[in-house]
């Protein structure tokens, strides 16, 4: 038991100084690493519970890229809530542009998404989101029924966290709401939130367990998904160049080989643009069967 103790102690040792060492390497090479944000969603028990139990039904969903036979168009009523000094810091275009990415990204399966006129909040109390309390008092004075409910924020926190968003996944018909940091809204951090709203797990989920590298456990840990690459959790792990610098391993030793391009990972934004084959079914799924009231 000592020596097994004192070779993970010397494993460690080496992993972090391989780590600095390549830090090192890369600031002096003059690659910046990308500040970053974390999603705010937050697994439950009760949503992968859910996957589980429906994962026979999913799999039996007709579904081939390249032809769809459903299409879809769901509307987003937009909300800009004014900061403390009453400036918006946002405006059509730029959730236009968010939006105009959105449907570029969800294409494949025809689901387009349709921004109503947008809508803004005069009150800096609803500016920064911290609390239930004040989300709640938020969507109850603005909100609309069977729509998708979209609040440009100063910033937000869940568990005390800052995070850049987070919604709610399909077992929530209540909650249609997703909070996104204004900063945000021109990349892909929207397309990543409403493939959450919509079903997905991150690709790094651990509430089931760590994936193994080999997938030997792809559908009962992870995100539930064998055609999406077992994750270690990119962020800060991918430099602009679209580069994964890490080296971790698996609780079997194997080393991680990453997707930096998932829409559902955590790595630079700039380097994600893809949804797996099986993403898009999920996707379609929920959507039939969770999120059918949404016009």
């Amino acid at each position: 038991m000592g020596k097994t103790k004192t070779t993970q102690r010397h494993w460690l040792c080496i992993k972090w100084l391989r780590l600095c060492l390549l830090a090192c390497l890369l600031l002096s090479a003059g690659i910046k690493l990308p500040a970053q944000l974390t999603a705010g969603t937050k697994t439950t028990q009760e949503w992968t519970d859910e996957i589980v139990k429906n994962m026979d039904k999913e799999k039996e969903l007709s579904y081939n890229v390249a032809s769809v036979y459903n299409s879809a168009n769901l509307s987003i009523a937009a909300y800009i809530i004014s900061d403390v000094n009453g400036m918006a810091n946002c405006d059509y275009n730029d959730i236009a542009a968010g939006v105009a990415l959105l449907n570029n990204n969800f294409i494949k399966i025809n689901l387009a998404f349709s921004l109503k006129p947008v809508q803004y909040i005069d009150d800096y109390n609803y500016s920064i989101i911290q609390d239930e309390e004040d989300l709640e008092e938020l969507v109850k004075k603005h909100s609309e029924e069977n729509t998708i409910n979209l609040y440009l924020v100063e910033s937000a926190e869940v568990d005390s966290v800052p995070c850049y968003g987070f919604t709610y996944f399909p077992n929530d018909t209540i909650r249609n709401y997703i909070f996104l940091n204004k900063e945000f809204i021109r990349g892909n951090y929207l397309t990543t939130l409403m493939g959450h709203f919509l079903g997905l797990l991150s690709t790094h989920d651990t509430l089931g367990g760590y994936e193994q590298v080999d997938e030997s456990n792809c559908s009962v840990s992870g995100d539930f998904l064998c055609d999406t690459w077992a994750d270690p959790n990119l962020l800060g792990w991918v430099d602009t160049n679209c580069v994964y610098f890490g080296n971790h391993i698996d609780t079997r030793g194997e080393f991680y080989v990453p997707s930096v391009a998932n829409l559902m990972s955590e790595s630079y934004d700039d380097c994600k643009c893809i949804f797996t084959p099986h993403q898009y079914r999920r996707i379609l799924f929920y959507l039939k069967n969770y999120r059918d009231y949404l016009r």
